[in-house]
């Protein structure tokens, strides 16, 4: 049985590989903080909509020595502009707080996917081992 390849941590998969890639655009942001006309930037949201497209049948890996379309190697690789309140007179749109703050927030959010993932797991290797009785 492959239970790597169940739709529930397929979903799970992408979430997470979402929030990776929200935190690399975050910390990008975070370093800019001082480049003059540096824009914030943040990823399109990771939509339930979105997920079940990319879930439908279509090409799929089948051997690890396979090339991998762009298509299906990342997540999300669409950012767009993200929303700021002020922007400085060196036209730098990155609020220090508010990027720090969707750090953490994506952090939170990561974590709790993980321990979904983690409990998944153990579900399964329960189920696949049976009752101990």
């Amino acid at each position: 049985m492959d239970t790597n390849n169940s739709s529930l941590t397929d979903l799970l998969v992408r979430r997470m590989a979402y929030l990776n890639q929200r935190q690399a655009v975050l910390a990008e942001n975070v370093a800019n903080a001082s480049t003059p006309k540096y824009k914030a930037r943040d990823l399109a949201p990771f939509t339930f909509g979105d997920a079940m497209k990319q879930a439908g049948v279509g090409m799929s890996v089948t051997n690890a020595h396979h090339i991998i379309p762009a298509s299906m190697a990342g997540v999300n690789a669409k950012t767009v502009k993200a929303e700021t309140f002020e922007t400085l007179p060196s036209g730098n749109s990155v609020d220090v707080e508010q990027q720090m703050m969707e750090v953490s927030r994506t952090a939170i959010d990561y974590q709790k996917i993980a321990s979904i993932y983690k409990k998944i797991g153990g579900l399964l290797k329960i189920a696949l081992k049976g009752s101990a009785n």
